[in-house]
């Protein structure tokens, strides 16, 4: 190892906690790991951080990892590097991560709101977020731990950022419980298979379970299977893989049939196994988070 390959190295293993240090020094591609990660760091040239400095804070960020040498393996260190120079406010940095980063956020902001307008106000918002200094505390950018793609940690945060403004200004970003239970999917929930009266209280107890939802959700269900957008397009929006998306949906459904029985039992007080009954009722063997209600489709 070259001389300012072990300086780097020892720089890390110092910054990254007692027993992480203890299991990096025994790993045997921990040392080549760290001289890839600070050469690509170094790549950035102009925007790149002081070697030293970044090999500081690559071992700060390893020690929340409960797997080290894993996160090295998985590291984005020239994300990281960016992420670093641009929250000590280095220039260059700063220009690479908008042509790098803020700017490929318009196309999944117009997804949410179509306005050019929008999307301005959300990325000067977003840009003052990141890059402006913060009375004590550290920028928001040091959080960001390179174990994944800068572009997709960035675009979590204007997407939340826009549903909040969108909130803020009176506009419904997130669906509306009305309108989801309105559209079910084709060969799901077919309400009119029960008498009236049930209907009536399923369709209530699941607008109730839909509003108790946080706005991210809401909003996931409502570009699926309202905008009927597909996972893919869905994964363009979120610059997440459509693989990530199809789980979260999952996630959303079973937590919505939970929330529907639980709703369901408090309306009518009734004990589990009546709850059962009245949604095998509903459609057959209903179970919420298999039905085509909520099924995802790809």
């Amino acid at each position: 190892m070259h001389g300012a390959d072990a300086e780097s190295f020892e720089l890390v293993v110092q910054s990254a906690g007692e027993q992480s240090s203890l299991r990096l020094r025994e790993a045997p591609g921990a040392r080549a790991a760290v001289a890839r990660a600070v050469s690509q760091a170094a790549a950035l040239r102009s925007a790149a951080p002081q070697p030293s400095t970044f090999a500081r804070h690559l071992g700060a960020q390893l020690s929340r990892a409960p797997d080290p040498m894993r996160a090295l393996e998985r590291l984005h260190a020239r994300d990281l590097a960016l992420a670093l120079s641009c929250a000590q406010g280095l220039p260059a940095a700063c220009e690479l991560l908008e042509q790098e980063v803020l700017l490929k956020l318009r196309v999944p902001l117009s997804r949410i709101h179509p306005s050019p307008a929008f999307a301005d106000e959300v990325l000067q918002v977003l840009r003052a977020n990141l890059l402006m200094p913060r009375e004590e505390a550290p920028s928001r950018l040091l959080g960001y731990s390179g174990m994944g793609p800068l572009l997709h940690w960035v675009s979590i945060s204007a997407v939340r950022l826009a549903l909040r403004m969108r909130k803020a200004q009176g506009e419904e970003s997130h669906v509306e419980a009305e309108v989801l239970a309105a559209h079910p999917a084709p060969g799901g929930l077919e309400l009119g298979f029960v008498r009236e009266e049930a209907r009536g209280h399923v369709r209530a107890a699941f607008i109730r379970a839909v509003a108790s939802l946080d706005d991210e959700d809401r909003e996931l269900l409502r570009l699926h299977f309202v905008e009927r957008l597909s996972l893919e397009r869905m994964g363009a929006l979120f610059d997440l893989h459509k693989s990530t998306l199809s789980r979260r949906l999952s996630a959303v459904q079973t937590l919505l049939e939970k929330r529907t029985r639980r709703a369901l039992a408090e309306r009518l007080s009734l004990p589990e196994p009546e709850v059962d009954s009245l949604m095998r009722a509903i459609h057959g063997r209903l179970d919420l988070s298999l039905s085509g209600l909520l099924a995802v489709r790809e």
